[in-house]
């Protein structure tokens, strides 16, 4: 909604400068220039939280650059703004696509915790621990494993080894960038953590915005129990 009526504000602007150039027969080429560049700039502010839609903004930036070529030709330069039009609308369509309804397969496909642990057997240990509980439990390796599954559905809570060597992002930068999104943000994540100070402690709930911390080593079980209050 703001891409859209940042760029709608800016061609309206284009044309009224047309209109008036129209009317007295001369181009004033520098008004209608830092028009269109500063709707590059406001378009390009309001994208910087849209990396998963780069290829499909692309479009619509070219689109409003490419008004600059037909300052000189007014009939070139409505068809080209038509073109934007055009692109903003594809966009549109792209981020309903991308957003709402996989919003709705999340809300549909949900389970009790998405476990993310690289070591084989403290992830089998606790797949097992919460399975004889009846837990709904998937446990994966990888981040890049968890990413997978969050995508077709959700979790009602994370557990999540801060250290995952095996990943490309470790547990502490996964839990950042999934409360940093809008559709994760509300799913608690328990970190597991080894041995740190309660100093340390808070600075990387801190951090991450993380719900809780258990430490490592889990000397009993039972301390994972803590998961159990999230699920409904």
């Amino acid at each position: 909604k703001i891409i859209r009526n940042s760029v709608n504000s800016y061609i309206d602007n284009v044309y009224q400068m047309l209109q008036k150039d129209l009317e007295r027969k001369e181009y004033d080429e520098k008004s209608i220039t830092d028009s269109i560049r500063e709707a590059v700039a406001v378009f390009e502010l309001h994208t910087t939280f849209h990396e998963e839609l780069k290829q499909k903004i692309s479009p619509l930036k070219v689109s409003i650059l490419m008004l600059g070529s037909f300052l000189n030709e007014p009939k070139k330069l409505i068809e080209s703004i038509e073109d934007v039009k055009n692109a903003l609308e594809e966009l549109e369509l792209s981020v309903k696509r991308h957003f709402e309804e996989p919003k709705l397969i999340r809300y549909v496909k949900k389970f009790d915790i998405l476990y993310i642990e690289d070591n084989e057997l403290e992830r089998k240990t606790v797949d097992t621990y919460f399975k004889r509980k009846d837990v709904d439990i998937k446990a994966v390796e990888t981040s890049e494993e968890g990413l997978d599954i969050l995508k077709a559905s959700t979790p009602q809570a994370i557990l999540l080894d801060i250290d995952l060597k095996t990943s490309n992002i470790d547990g502490a930068k996964l839990c950042q960038m999934l409360k940093s999104k809008m559709l994760y943000k509300a799913i608690p994540i328990i970190l597991i953590s080894a041995l740190i100070s309660e100093k340390e402690k808070k600075e990387i709930l801190t951090i991450t915005e993380a719900d809780d911390i258990i430490i490592k080593p889990i000397d009993k079980l039972a301390d994972l129990d803590v998961l159990l209050k999230f699920l409904i």
